[in-house]
């Protein structure tokens, strides 16, 4: 059984701290085998944690788009993708480059897809992140139970921005085998789930209020 943080910021991000080599530090030190550093808009920090990584621990490239509808994960991904497009257009452009799309905290009020959008790509998609440390334990059930209901696969992640919360979140795949392409083809089955430690509320809450500083610093644009 392997456990993966799927969904991991670093200071590749405008919002994130820590390099590529503190977060790989921080998650073996909680017993992971492996990440994806989805940095908002850029793959810089997947490169960067690709050439850093030891041979023992798993490295999938990955970004969060910014679409016009809410962010977007794509894993197995090395190029940047064009903000601000449809998330239908969105998904395209990832399957295209070989990519797996999957769809990070939905219900989030500033960032999350809404359902009826869920809805018009879940032809194209086999996972939806179920849990995310970030995000509250109700709106957490609500996640996995739209997975059950959508017949979807589910992964985890912490959304961590500093490395000493990174692995709080991940995702657990009934393998052993440390190939990159053994996760992505368990992904792509629906065969993996998210499960995780929920961040304290104070910590959210420091998250929430930092957000929206960053919000109205960016004259009240979205990541």
């Amino acid at each position: 059984m392997l456990k993966l943080d799927l969904h991991i910021h670093s200071e590749c991000s405008e919002d994130g701290i820590g390099s590529p080599k503190e977060i790989i530090k921080s998650l073996k030190k909680r017993g992971l085998q492996g990440m994806a550093i989805t940095d908002h808009n850029s793959v810089e920090g997947s490169l960067r944690a690709l050439k850093v990584a030891p041979k023992d621990f798993i490295v999938i490239p990955g970004v969060e788009i910014s679409t016009k509808d809410g962010h977007m994960i794509a894993l197995d991904v090395k190029e940047n993708i064009s903000r601000r497009l449809s998330i239908e257009e969105t998904v395209e452009k990832i399957i295209d480059l070989g990519g797996t799309p999957i769809v990070p905290h939905l219900y989030r009020n500033m960032s999350g897809i809404k359902k009826v959008k869920l809805k018009s790509i879940i032809n194209k998609i086999s996972a939806i992140e179920v849990f995310n440390s970030c995000s509250t334990p109700q709106t957490i059930l609500k996640m996995v139970n739209l997975a059950k209901e959508l017949n979807l696969g589910g992964t985890g992640g912490s959304d961590a921005h500093e490395p000493e919360y990174a692995g709080y979140g991940y995702t657990v795949i009934d393998t052993t085998d440390l190939n990159k392409d053994t996760i992505i083809s368990h992904i792509n089955k629906k065969k993996t789930w998210g499960e995780g430690v929920t961040l304290s509320l104070d910590y959210r809450n420091i998250r929430m209020v930092k957000s929206i500083k960053q919000f109205f610093q960016r004259g009240l644009k979205r990541i």
